[in-house]
């Protein structure tokens, strides 16, 4: 007769997993800001940082309890950017600062991609983890979509950091003189990546703003797409600025501001006399006509440089003027004067350097193009 035989085993009671994702840094959503055009946080400086975490109890003891996220098995990362009906493909790096996203050797994965308000960060997470004892396989899976939010708060304005008018006096030199102009959001300036600028200046011809144009406007030496403009002052006669600015995100959001700028002498007086000789003598052979300009600081030192001064002589309050010409100081010979001659002159304000131009509209220019400049008086001569 057969021996029956009944098998029996080792039953051992089920492990207790529990299982999380840890969030080691960074945020899982973002902020962004359209006029400053960043990331809160920005992912490439603040990466999105994530570790599995598995904890494990053995009823019996035979396994300590602890995290064993770093012993499983067939761990898969799946990440995809998710833009409208598109995917977009990301890069892994070969460290925690390279690439769009990494994973080291305990399974932590590092995000460091920044994702637009119009895009979806899909994360999977897929491990293992194998109980020898019992010979099974316990899976775990995790997902996360990271999203932006728009977070802009405008409060858009243009700060022009120079007077609404200023008055360059020609008995100073300013040379080249910088205009600086600031576009702002909330108090906060925009940088140049951010902002955008123009400056233009007024036609007086057709009554209408126009671009600067760096070969005939004289006076512009950099910066007209700028926020700083830098003019010569030397060229500046009666010149009107705009600069135009506008957040790059939102160019409807445009802000102007202007300023004129123009060539002032102030309050000025010239005067005229003899300097010897004003009562003569039979002895007399000659004399001295002099002029000079003074303003508030006094006498105006090689007014020429500044003024246009021609000087004129008569030998009675009857008769004609004859001019002496151009210049500050004449000798008058005996045989020209009377007893009751009089000396006068005309002063005229120069103007800031302009272009040399003949009758019929020619400019001069010199062998390389460049316009011939020079100063002229800002009036006629008008005389008794």
């Amino acid at each position: 007769m057969k021996m029956k035989v009944t098998g029996g085993r080792l039953l051992h009671p089920t492990l207790s997993f529990a299982f999380s994702m840890v969030e080691l840094g960074g945020s899982k959503q973002q902020k962004y800001n359209t006029v400053l055009g960043t990331f809160v946080p920005d992912r490439t400086l603040t990466p999105y940082q994530l570790k599995p975490k598995l904890i494990v109890k053995d009823p019996e003891g035979n396994i300590p309890t602890g995290d064993y996220a770093s012993s499983m098995k067939n761990v898969v990362w799946t990440l995809r950017l998710i833009d409208g009906k598109n995917v977009v493909a990301l890069t892994k790096g070969k460290s925690a600062t390279t690439g769009d996203y990494y994973v080291d050797t305990v399974n932590a994965l590092t995000i460091r991609r920044n994702v637009s308000t119009v895009q979806l960060l899909s994360v999977d997470f897929h491990g293992e983890y194998y109980n020898a004892a019992r010979r099974e396989t316990s899976e775990f899976n995790w997902h996360k979509d990271l999203t932006t939010v728009d977070e802009t708060e405008t409060n858009i304005s243009l700060e022009l950091r120079f007077p609404s008018k200023m008055n360059f006096s020609p008995f100073k030199n300013y040379g080249k003189f910088p205009i600086e102009a600031a576009l702002m959001n909330g108090g906060v300036p925009l940088d140049k990546d951010h902002a955008g600028y123009k400056w233009q200046t007024f036609e007086t011809s057709n009554k209408s703003w126009r671009d600067i144009d760096a070969a005939s406007d004289l006076w512009y030496v950099s910066g007209k797409d700028s926020s700083q403009i830098t003019v010569d002052v030397d060229f500046i006669q009666h010149t009107v600025l705009r600069v135009l600015a506008w957040p790059k995100s939102d160019p409807t959001q445009q802000q102007g501001a202007s300023t004129l700028l123009r060539r002032w002498y102030g309050q000025w007086e010239d005067t005229y006399e003899f300097a010897y000789a004003k009562f003569l003598y039979t002895t007399t052979r000659q004399t001295k006509a002099v002029a000079k300009v003074t303003n508030r600081q006094g006498d105006i030192k090689d007014p020429q440089k500044f003024f246009d001064l021609q000087m004129f002589y008569r030998e009675n309050d009857k008769a004609e003027w004859k001019s002496l010409g151009n210049g500050t100081e004449f000798v008058i010979q005996r045989e020209l004067l009377t007893g009751e001659h009089q000396v006068g002159g005309v002063c005229r304000e120069l103007s800031a350097y302009k272009p040399i131009a003949l009758p019929d509209g020619t400019i001069l220019a010199d062998n390389e193009g460049k316009p011939i400049v020079g100063r002229f008086p800002t009036s006629e001569i008008e005389t008794e």
